[in-house]
């Protein structure tokens, strides 16, 4: 459980820094990039963020099942 809210934390820290219009933390976007699998490299970050958030909120609520 404490993995899937880090992965969030930090999917929500490097939406947050894209929509300032800044960079994202460069531990932020490795840990994005480790959470979003091997093919994470090749799409923009702020899709693979929503992905990860996308895939966090799926598996909290398939365990409340």
């Amino acid at each position: 459980m404490q993995e899937t809210l880090e992965a969030m934390e930090t999917a929500l820290r490097v939406l947050a820094a894209l929509n300032e219009k800044g960079s994202p933390d460069p531990a932020d976007v490795e840990a994005l990039l480790a959470c979003a699998g091997p093919q994470a490299e090749a799409r923009e970050l702020d899709e693979l963020a929503r992905e990860v958030i996308q895939t966090v909120l799926r598996d909290r609520a398939e365990r409340q099942r």
